[in-house]
């Protein structure tokens, strides 16, 4: 079977990245033909977020040139924008698209405003509360050229037009797209979780009181009350594997039982993961399916999570992990002391079961497989 990815790349290479990378890997391995188009941000046209001729033009190219059965689209915003759609259309492909993210409902993409959830502008065709609340990089008029965007493309059905199934991680992000303002049927969202390498070691037994955390260092992530409450617990540490915009301001905030790695590789990723107590998760927003969390899954290490909605589902509590307030230092920190004096043995198993049962990479082409197989 012969697959065109669609992929607008990332600033900073990231977890949709990620996905796409690891999904064209495993298709090949598994005998697919697998060609990827990628777009980048490196020159932004206000224009060029409704429709992109050059875009659609290079699609159209590229759909001849390899005559692929089916489109997997990942991210379209911003330069390849609605025309890589409207090209799978003008060749008759159907087209297959991942939403890794709410910005086809939300000018923020996160459903975050002042580090709470808001899904004010879920069921509404225009998001006029993200224009109100600058929800788009704190700008009136960025906000309201997205928010514009949206509108445009709900009024216009342009996803339903164009797309002919769309694929989400969880079942909470398929009802939350279901129930929203973008007029989706059921039976066109297909929950497919995505899958990650096996990284359990033989020695992943042998654990110490030590606490874990990789991801992006920004707002969304919760990261500034992770600092605040492992400084109330000196004698535990705490590795922050990550970089981003709060990595310097952090740095300076933390007690030295926090250390900082920066960016690592899957190496340096795999080997502490094997060895920490628990990887922690303070993410405050309805984050679709880290990467993070099934990588820890995979090596049996369990997960403290923020309780958060979607994240509760994945990281039950007293089963392969603990959650905690959202947005609570003191709750936090209580947790991780609490999880310190316990035996963790179960949790572990709990979570090598679930990543062997939904999250390998078998499981998750087996699935690719039937998906693109039912495409018209």
């Amino acid at each position: 079977m012969r697959i065109l990815q669609i992929h607008n790349k990332y600033r900073h290479y990231g977890g949709e990245d990620v996905v796409v990378d690891n999904e064209y890997n495993l298709l090949t391995k598994k005998g697919f033909e697998v060609n990827q188009l990628f777009f980048s941000n490196d020159k932004i046209s206000p224009i060029n977020l409704f429709h992109n001729k050059d875009a659609f033009q290079v699609t159209l190219n590229k759909i001849d040139a390899f005559n692929p059965d089916a489109i997997h689209v990942h991210n379209i915003f911003y330069s390849a924008s609605p025309s890589v759609l409207k090209a799978a259309k003008k060749r008759n492909v159907p087209v297959v698209m991942t939403l890794h993210n709410y910005r086809l409902l939300c000018p923020g993409a996160l459903f975050l405003r002042d580090s709470k959830v808001c899904t004010k502008c879920k069921n509404i065709s225009v998001p006029l509360y993200g224009i109100k609340h600058k929800c788009f990089q704190d700008s009136y008029a960025k906000s309201a050229l997205l928010a514009s965007f949206i509108g445009y493309n709900k009024i216009n059905n342009t996803w339903g037009s164009t797309i002919n199934k769309f694929i989400v991680l969880t079942p909470f992000i398929k009802k939350l797209i279901v129930d929203s303002s973008l007029k989706v049927n059921d039976e066109n969202v297909i929950v497919k979780p995505n899958s990650t390498d096996d990284l359990l070691d033989n020695d992943s037994g042998n654990r110490e009181n030590k606490y874990l955390f990789i991801g992006r260092l920004s707002k969304e992530k919760g990261v500034d009350v992770m600092i605040e409450a492992f400084n109330e617990i000196p004698d535990i540490q705490l590795d922050v594997v990550g970089d981003g915009d709060l990595f310097e301001e952090l740095k300076s905030k933390a007690n030295k039982n926090i250390i900082f790695h920066g960016s690592q590789d899957k190496v340096f990723i795999r080997k502490m993961l094997n060895k920490t107590k628990a990887l922690v998760f303070p993410s405050i927003w309805y984050e679709g399916l880290p990467n993070t969390l099934i990588e820890a899954f995979s090596t049996g290490t369990p997960v403290l999570a923020s309780n958060i909605d979607n994240i509760n589902d994945i990281v039950v509590s007293g089963h392969n992990g603990e959650t905690f307030t959202p947005n609570n230092s003191n709750d936090l920190r209580k947790k991780v002391l609490e999880f310190s004096n316990k035996n963790t043995e179960e949790y572990g198993l709990n979570a090598r079961q679930l990543y062997e049962n939904m999250y390998t990479h078998d499981k998750n082409f087996e699935n690719l497989k039937d998906i693109y197989s039912k495409l018209k």
